[in-house]
């Protein structure tokens, strides 16, 4: 008797396509999976020796492609992460000479994250988007502060909204006068509130939304099942958002 498969819901390569469909502004995306083969040669090929060539070398060949259509700068994860507080080595890519190193410290990170690690078979190259900075983490490989907002929505319902930073991410990101009450302040709630329950009525079920401040206009960006999402502390939504 075949058993249904486990849909990995939080993975970007099964909501993104949903969310670009129904017309939610997202930066362009190119995803691409990783060969199995590749997979367990990686850690070899930064030995010295070059072991593997003949089999990784195409994979960083697509990965170049990719970013070339998106254009450099631009941005590096996977299915399920993008390590961005290591900015500067994990996902932002200057230029081709990026890939190689940058996907093997994105793999290591992946490897070591939370308790089991997470998955990176399937990797994701997308357009770096025209930001607006209130300022940067030093800590966190230089990366850069934008206004940012996470909605937390079930089946189009908007629960909660929160603004993206608490204070003691940027206090450990090394942060340094960055106006805060600008970084948080929420100048259209009714068009961020359309843009998360668009992307929720795409997908179904409980999720939180991330919503990025660009010259472009606000874009969604990321998102994940509420129960494996952060929550602020203390929003009386808590419960709610996440079941």
């Amino acid at each position: 008797m075949n058993k249904e498969l486990k849909v990995d819901r939080t993975a970007l390569s099964y909501w993104f396509p949903l969310i670009e469909a129904a017309g939610v502004p997202v930066p362009r995306t190119k995803i691409i999976p990783m060969p199995r083969k590749v997979q367990g040669i990686i850690w070899r090929w930064f030995d010295g020796a070059g072991h593997g060539r003949e089999f990784i070398q195409p994979f960083f060949d697509d990965l170049e492609k990719a970013a070339v259509t998106v254009g450099f700068p631009c941005f590096l994860r996977t299915d399920h992460t993008s390590g961005k507080h290591e900015w500067n080595r994990t996902c932002f890519l200057k230029s081709a000479d990026d890939i190689p190193q940058h996907v093997f410290n994105l793999a290591e990170h992946s490897e070591i994250c939370d308790f089991i690690g997470l998955p990176w078979d399937t990797w994701v190259v997308r357009e770096y988007l025209p930001i607006i900075p209130y300022g940067s983490c030093p800590h966190y490989g230089n990366m850069p502060l934008c206004r940012e907002f996470r909605f937390f929505v079930n089946d189009g319902a908007v629960r909660c909204w929160h603004p993206y930073w608490p204070t003691e991410a940027l206090e450990r990101g090394g942060a340094e006068r960055v106006n805060y009450e600008a970084l948080c302040r929420m100048d259209d709630e009714g068009a961020l509130t359309e843009l998360a329950t668009k992307a929720g009525e795409a997908v179904g079920g409980a999720w939180s939304v991330d919503i990025l401040e660009t010259e472009r206009g606000w874009y969604v960006t990321d998102m994940a099942e509420a129960h494996k999402s952060f929550h602020w502390e203390g929003c009386g939504a808590n419960t709610e958002c996440t079941t």
